[in-house]
């Protein structure tokens, strides 16, 4: 079991896991820098698809030997989001990440029917981190990717949460599945905040039926009683998630976000954040991303993809 997000890096070091990433749209000083970082600690090769005079002025400018890595020549950012996906149906690469292309263009290619990519699960992010004030690792999702998930996206975005949680050790992971309220009381609340509290609900029964294999999922929770056993006792609830949950399941985007940049921003959480339920992770790091979440995610993306193929 990994109890640290800040571990990772380590971890997949001293298994030996080593594998090529295509960088979509390379020409990014902090892509570089963080590329870089990863292949020291002789975890990856990358392919840098991008502007290969930029790539290299850029190089140069960070002192960065490219002589190690391969690069493809693309300027278009379509042009390298396509490299990349080819790369890896060609099984050059094994994950891909994000440079300075955007999140939606990326996903966009991935997903495309004749790319072959897709599984029978919608793509989520998933965003692993430790937990404050504690020695394991937590996961809020989804924080990127799905807007206003109905139950069945709730359900594969669930499945891909305990997926990764599973990849790090942790054989059955509490979900607690988050609205604002635990139970409809007041007709006039809006319909999101109703749409939330029954989800979850729908969801907590879906797990006991065995529908949602591998983990346990109760709601609805707050957020204090989702994280918090003092919350959780004091107003009563129990179960084996209440104050103790594993996986934060966001209702939208709206939450799954905020709660993600508050603990970013605030807490200053180490956050390890990919794509999932592709066939290959998407490394995804946000602009605002720490160096060392940029980098344990790479880290994350390659456990994931070397417990899926086994290793």
């Amino acid at each position: 079991m990994i109890h640290r997000t800040e571990d990772l890096v380590d971890h997949v070091s001293a298994l030996g896991l080593r594998t090529n990433i295509a960088v979509a749209a390379a020409d990014d000083a902090d892509t570089i820098k963080t590329i870089h970082e990863a292949w020291t600690h002789g975890i990856l090769d990358a392919t840098l698809v991008g502007p290969e005079a930029r790539i290299r002025r850029i190089a140069e400018e960070l002192a960065v030997d490219l002589s190690r890595f391969r690069i493809i020549d693309a300027a278009a950012d379509a042009e390298c989001v396509a490299s990349c996906v080819q790369l890896v149906r060609t099984g050059e690469c094994e994950v891909v990440m994000k440079g300075r292309v955007s999140t939606a263009d990326l996903i966009g290619e991935m997903l495309r029917k004749d790319n072959g990519l897709r599984t029978d699960r919608v793509l989520s992010h998933v965003g692993a981190f430790t937990s404050p004030g504690e020695n394991r690792i937590m996961i809020i999702t989804d924080a990127g990717i799905n807007i206003a998930p109905d139950l069945a996206r709730k359900r594969d975005i669930v499945m891909n949460a305990v997926d990764v949680m599973h990849a790090l050790g942790y054989e059955h992971p509490g979900v607690a599945a988050l609205s604002f309220i635990e139970k409809i009381e007041n007709k006039d609340l809006q319909p999101s905040v109703k749409q939330a509290t029954l989800d979850a609900e729908q969801l907590t029964q879906l797990c006991r039926q065995g529908q949602l294999p591998g983990c346990t999922v109760d709601g609805p929770f707050a957020l204090d009683n989702a994280i918090s056993p003092y919350a959780a006792g004091h107003k009563g609830i129990k179960g084996e998630v209440a104050g103790r949950a594993d996986v934060l399941l966001a209702h939208d985007i709206n939450m799954g976000n905020a709660i993600y940049k508050a603990l970013q921003i605030w807490v200053k959480v180490v956050f390890a954040g990919v794509v999932v339920g592709c066939k290959t992770p998407v490394v995804v790091p946000s602009r605002v991303d720490s160096p060392e979440s940029k980098l344990q995610s790479i880290a994350l993306a390659i456990l994931l993809m070397k417990k899926k193929a086994g290793a």
